[in-house]
């Protein structure tokens, strides 16, 4: 999962945007239909909903509320929060889960009394989702302080993967010390635990004992229908088939047991040459 963060000043545009997916002037809004629409409103908070007569809702008035309220702080020009979230292809969490995500996000960033509308598009290969948020809150206040934004949202992705099951997106940071350079991160934790698996497999004959081993290296391992690695220190989650198709469950049991059987060879041929030896000697 991938978060972006953007402030800015105009709801009406990024409505429009979320909704439509297009930078609109009054004319082209005014010819727009039912077809136009691009994006699903998953999830609504503090916000009245109303409808066009053609089963639209009115981005117009939604975007009236945000500017009513943003007037109980003059101070904060940028008082709009658009938070975007995208999933890796192939990965496609319905809306419970992104509603489950929006309401976490407002949580963990300042949003829980705040007006928000969350976005669900689809017509891309990455299915992501937008958040529109106000800053300020009912009472005037800005809730939503955006320092080291990315940072945040970054530990906040890393969280959600772990809470409901998706996979690792080498492109987003694993901590805030790893902001500056994360895939760079990513590449390598991935590359530590190549090698821890690929050490310790020559050394046990099941996938119990590899999750054994591993756990001491503070790597914990579930296996369903396949096999999950989970960094016991910063919580990176990870697909045994998204380290490599050699990691996949399957590939890893086949691994195993190939290294069983050429331990089993190698020991009946050291025990033959012994006995040679022994024969020659008589």
């Amino acid at each position: 999962m991938i978060g972006k963060v953007g402030l800015g000043r105009y709801a009406k545009g990024l409505l429009n945007y979320c909704y439509y997916d297009k930078q609109l002037t009054a004319k082209q809004i005014s010819e727009l239909g039912p077809q136009d629409v691009r994006g699903e409103l998953v999830y609504i908070q503090n916000l009245a909903l109303q409808k066009l007569p053609d089963g639209r809702f009115d981005i117009n008035n939604l975007s009236k509320q945000f500017l009513d309220n943003s007037s109980k702080n003059r101070r904060l020009a940028k008082f709009i929060w658009h938070q975007s979230f995208s999933f890796p292809p192939g990965e496609n969490p319905g809306n419970d889960k992104i509603t489950q995500i929006a309401i976490e996000f407002a949580k963990d960033f300042g949003f829980e009394d705040n007006q928000m509308a969350v976005f669900l598009h689809t017509d891309k290969a990455n299915r992501h989702f937008h958040i529109a948020a106000n800053r300020i809150n009912y009472n005037g206040k800005n809730t939503a302080d955006h320092f080291n934004n990315y940072a945040r949202v970054g530990k906040f992705c890393r969280k959600m993967e772990q809470e409901l099951g998706f996979q690792i997106t080498p492109e987003m940071h694993l901590t805030a010390e790893d902001k500056q350079n994360p895939r760079q991160t990513t590449d390598q934790a991935l590359l530590k635990l190549k090698r821890a698996i690929d050490g310790i497999l020559p050394n046990v004959s099941t996938m119990q004992q590899l999750s054994t081993e591993l756990q001491k290296q503070g790597v914990k391992t579930f296996i369903k229908r396949g096999v999950t690695f989970i960094n016991t220190k910063n919580g990176m989650k990870v697909k045994g088939s998204d380290i490599g198709r050699e990691y996949s469950l399957a590939n890893l049991e086949k691994r195993l047991g190939e290294i069983h059987v050429l331990e089993k060879s190698k020991s009946a041929e050291l025990s033959l040459t012994r006995q040679r030896k022994r024969g020659l000697s008589i």
